[in-house]
Order: C-alpha cells, then structure tokens, then sequence
C-alpha cells in the first residue's frame, strides 16, 4: 500500500472522499481540521491505496521538527490497517516528522497486535479519544430502541414526556454556552469559551446541532451533536441539576437518538464509555440507553525518525494529550 498527498480537487471535495470510505469519521472532515488550526495544528491529507483516506494533523515541535497525530484514521478497512500505518509513516518523512500516532475506529479484537508491531509500530500508553464508547444502531424502529433501553431510564423518557419537558434545537449558540458554564461550575470541569462553539456552528453548519432540553421557560439540559454521512457523534453536553424529578436530560437524549434517525443517521455514537474512576455514574446514565459498548484497539505509535523518536517519548505525547 502507498500513501499519496491529495490533489487540489481531492482537497476540495475530502469530506466526500471521508464518506466515501463507508466508515466516516467526524476527526477526520476538514471542518475539524479548520477547529484544531487555532491551537496549531496543520493537516496533511492523504490518499491510500484503494479509496483509503487519512488526515493527518502536524503540530511543530522545536529545531524544525514536528508531531503527527491521525485522529480516528485512518479510515481503510481493518485487515489494512498495519499497511496503512507503514504507508503514512513513509509518505511523513518528508515532514520531518518524529512521530505518528493513529487512534482508529477498529475494534480492538479486529487487528492482532502482533501484526502491529510487526510493522515496527505499538500500542501507545496514552489515549487521546475514548478507547471504549456506546454505539446505537438507528436502523432500527423507535419501539425496538425503546424496548432495549433499561426499564428505569424507559420510565424517566416516559416521565418527562408526561411532565411537559420540552426539547428543541437552538441557533443561538450563547443559551447552549450558559447551559453548559452552569454543568462546569456545578461539576468543577473547565469547557470551552463560547467563540469555540461559535467556530463549530460556522464549520460545520446544518450538521451541527444544538439541543436543548427546557421546563417551561427554565433551560436545564444541552446537548451538541454533530453528524457525517450516516453517522453521528455526541460531542458536549450535560445537565443544570434543576427539575430532579422531571427527568429533563433522559428526554434529551431519547429525542436526539429519534432526530438524527430522521435525518438518515445509522449509527450514533455517545462519545466515550469510563473505564472505570469518577465518571462512572456518566458511564451507567449512557448504558441505561441501551446500545452496543465497543471498545477500539486504542492508540498507536510509530516512529517516523527513529534516531528522534525518543523526543516523542520524552516530551512530546504529553503535549499531543495537552491540545489535539
């Protein structure tokens, strides 16, 4: 297999070729490519084999010298994948890159990991994405997704339709923003300024969609998705903590699962399971939805300047967990 640099009018129309694949991803579009920019990342796209794609995204590194990550990529079928990583490696030289990392969407027990590192690559001891995340398969009918859902969580969706909560998508992107600075101060986590949410709405346009979940007029859930070809991907989202016995969240969730079906997504993804730790009641909230857990063969590495690839070690996978 060869990686080559993509041409002009495969640039032009990349996401296309993303879908194209059959297995698009949303890390791997030119909007997220466009979002990374500001925190100084530069794609590179490539064409790989027989309609294989990757975008590769470089981050500099002193002396000249550079990082490269591949989020979610590449996308080529998963017996390819020790192929394609080699054929990245060799096409990356040229950018005096010291290292790649890949974290694909391939199930972990659809590669052997000896067939990894027999192309001079490893598993990576760090994890950019989730390794593990709950895939729902929205072909099938609203009855079937409701009846594989727990009992407890079929009861609050039922609860809240019954207490009036209301759910609806917003353009105004500062209500969303207000919702979540509420969940952060209440929970004790740092998101994103508001500009950033404005950058995604602008990127990605009809496909990103801002959700909210009121109880007359007081807002108490938010819930962004985005979607690509027959895919689609929970990014933020979370809860104010008012309206308990509502159940307001639980309804959110159940009417984005129904939005994006309408809009001919299949498989939607609920963006990360724990393993274990703090966020474990997160974990059981998502489960009681019902889906498939999967988990990924995680990240992998590679050095693409052997003499340098311990700078990578050293220094430069904690600045790629920092900012990609």
């Amino acid at each position: 297999m060869r990686a080559r640099e993509a041409t002009e009018a495969e640039v032009a129309r990349w996401d296309e070729l993303v879908v194209a694949t059959g297995r698009p991803q949303l890390l791997q579009t030119t909007g997220w490519a466009e979002l990374k920019a500001s925190a100084g990342w530069r794609p590179v796209r490539l064409v790989l084999g027989d309609g294989g794609v990757a975008q590769v995204l470089l981050r500099p590194l002193p002396l000249g010298l550079s990082l490269a990550y591949a989020p979610r990529g590449p996308l080529v079928a998963n017996a390819d994948l020790p192929d394609a990583i080699v054929a990245l490696r060799d096409a990356l030289r040229s950018e005096r890159c010291v290292s790649l990392l890949c974290d694909p969407e391939v199930p972990a027990d659809a590669v052997p990991q000896d067939a990894i590192l027999s192309v001079g690559a490893a598993i990576s001891p760090i994890h950019v994405q989730p390794r593990r995340t709950l895939l729902f398969d929205l072909a099938k009918e609203p009855d079937q997704l409701l009846a594989e859902m727990h009992k407890k969580t079929r009861q609050y969706v039922h609860k809240a339709e019954r207490d009036g909560v209301v759910t609806e998508e917003t353009a105004d992107v500062g209500r969303f923003h207000a919702l979540l600075e509420v969940v952060a101060r209440r929970d004790g986590f740092g998101i994103h300024e508001r500009a950033y949410f404005e950058r995604i709405r602008d990127l990605f346009g009809e496909r990103a969609h801002f959700q909210m979940a009121r109880v007359g007029d007081d807002d108490a859930g938010a819930l962004l998705v985005v979607r690509v070809g027959d895919r689609a991907w929970e990014l933020f989202g979370g809860w104010s903590g008012a309206h308990t016995e509502a159940r307001p969240f639980y309804l959110l969730k159940w009417r984005s699962l129904l939005r994006m079906r309408q809009l001919g997504v299949r498989r939607y993804d609920m963006w990360g399971l724990s393993e274990g730790g703090e966020l474990s009641g997160v974990e059981r909230f998502k489960l009681g939805f019902g889906g498939e857990p999967v988990t990924w063969v995680g990240a992998i590495e590679t050095p693409v300047r052997r003499a340098l690839f311990p700078l990578w070690m050293l220094a430069g996978r904690r600045r790629l967990a920092r900012t990609a």
